[in-house]
């Protein structure tokens, strides 16, 4: 291989998590991978036996790419409310990311234990991003106020993404949780 060229591997996962960002797990075959990357069937299939492994590898390359990009991140604000939201909207703000929630939450009948695995784990990036945001600001939250806060956040930002929809903005979102008829007390 040439120094500095990616490798087919690489190429044929970067080449697979575009084609499913745009058409779905579903929408995705193999003789698609193998057409668009330009490399031979066996090829594809001497790297990835099974549509199941090459999903697989582009959940974890989405993961790592943004575990990394998370460490990138701003976790910085002097109001850790609006920063876990603006967390929130950044991770919403990837068309890979909502991909993989569209296909695991829409397709997950057609997944295999591995995959379900993988998005746990894919979420679980973004959750201890929030730990860690959390920790840093000295906050500390009962089981019932992160479950409230996660699901407003999930109602607020990620599921208006998936379809399509303008998620709340962080202030129209941190208006609400603040609200004195929110259902989490002091959270300023």
């Amino acid at each position: 291989m040439a120094r500095g060229r990616p490798s087919k591997r690489q190429h044929i996962i970067d080449t697979a998590q575009s084609l499913f960002a745009e058409l779905g797990y579903q929408g995705t075959s193999i003789d698609l991978v193998v057409q668009t990357a330009a490399v031979s069937k066996p090829t594809v299939y001497s790297n990835f036996p099974t549509k199941q492994v090459l999903w697989a590898s582009v959940l974890e390359q989405v993961s790592e790419h943004s575990r990394d990009a998370l460490q990138e991140h701003a976790l910085s604000g002097n109001n850790w409310l609006e920063t876990w939201l603006a967390l929130w909207q950044w991770w919403a703000d990837s068309a890979e990311r909502l991909a993989i929630y569209r296909i695991m939450l829409g397709e997950q009948h057609k997944m295999e234990d591995t995959a379900r695995e993988l998005f746990v784990q894919f979420e679980a990036v973004l959750q201890q991003a929030l730990d860690n945001l959390l920790q840093q600001h000295a906050v500390t939250l009962t089981d019932t106020q992160r479950f409230v806060l996660d699901a407003c956040s999930r109602a607020g930002v990620l599921q208006p993404a998936l379809s399509g929809r303008t998620p709340l903005s962080v202030t129209e979102l941190y208006h609400h949780l603040t609200s004195k008829d929110a259902a989490l007390p002091d959270l300023h």
